[in-house]
């Protein structure tokens, strides 16, 4: 596990979703292409749901798509947490999550150098 995930894990974690849904794992997965390739976030059904749902053995598109609206859907409800975390009321649109998230984790990881991407702990 490297330190993007981890940080995923964290922020998920403050947001209350839980582990064992699908959805957290279709994030997980998602924000970490999106990390490759920053443009998918232009193209999120075309492109970055089919690649979350290949990293985790999910061929449709759709189940990806509703797997992380009902992780958000889940996720805290309180606006005090949605803005501490990302810095935005909640929940949203998963596009519009993901990115977020990505913005949220690249600042976090930009502002500790010791974080680098492909560190380990």
């Amino acid at each position: 596990m490297d330190n993007l995930e981890l940080e995923v894990i964290n922020i998920l974690r403050e947001l209350g979703i839980p582990a064992h849904i699908k959805g957290y794992r279709y994030i997980i997965a998602a924000v970490k292409y999106l990390r490759k390739n920053p443009n998918s976030i232009y193209h999120v059904i075309k492109e970055l749901y089919p690649e979350a749902g290949k990293s985790c053995g999910e061929e449709k598109v759709n189940r990806v798509e509703r797997g992380i609206r009902h992780a958000i859907s889940l996720a805290s409800s309180d606006d005090d947490t949605w803005l501490k975390v990302l810095d935005r009321v909640g929940p949203m649109p998963n596009g519009e999550f993901l990115a977020a998230l990505d913005e949220t984790i690249r600042i976090k990881m930009a502002s500790n150098p010791d974080k680098s991407e492909g560190a380990h702990p």
